[in-house]
Parts: structure tokens; C-alpha cells; sequence
């Protein structure tokens, strides 16, 4: 019964998470990468001005957001498997 609940509760976490980091969802994408800028510096030698850090900053929110869509279809995936396992009596 537990790996029912299991195969189940993953996928439908996956299709939670997965639309609000593609959609931007409060600015959870936003808010993930500012997080992440912080405490990641870039390894560099030589200073990052302004704008520099505005495209890398606007590039990893794109990213952030093609993994959110990567979470999602991994997540109906996932919830495809769970459901022929459980109709075809596997669990």
C-alpha cells in the first residue's frame, strides 16, 4: 500500500513543482535564482559589471524555467508508469 501512495505522490509533486518554476509561479524562478547567485559567486578572475551579471542572471531564470518544463514532463512520466503498473496489477 505504501508504494502505491509512493508511485502516486511523486508524480503529482513533479506536476506541482515542475508549473510553477516554468510559469514563474510568485517568482519562485526568480526568487530561486537570486537565492542561488548569492551563494554560488562566479569563479573568475576579473569583475562582473553590472550589466554582465543582469544577462547571466536573465539567462539562468530561462534555464530555471526550461527545467521546470523538463520537472513537468518528467512528472506525467512518471504518473504514465504509475498507472499502467497499477492497471496492470505490478505493485
Amino acid at each position: 500500500m505504501g508504494r502505491v501512495v509512493l508511485e502516486l505522490m511523486v508524480p503529482v509533486l513533479f506536476l506541482v513543482i515542475g508549473p510553477a518554476l516554468a510559469s514563474d509561479y510568485r517568482g519562485i524562478a526568480t526568487k530561486h535564482i537570486e537565492l542561488s547567485m548569492r551563494f554560488v559567486r562566479p569563479v573568475s578572475p576579473f569583475r562582473w559589471d553590472d550589466d554582465q551579471l543582469a544577462r547571466r542572471r536573465a539567462f539562468f531564470i530561462v534555464f530555471d524555467r526550461l527545467l521546470g518544463v523538463m520537472v513537468t514532463l518528467a512528472g506525467v512520466g512518471m504518473l504514465f508508469a504509475a498507472g499502467h503498473s497499477l492497471l496492470n496489477g505490478r505493485v
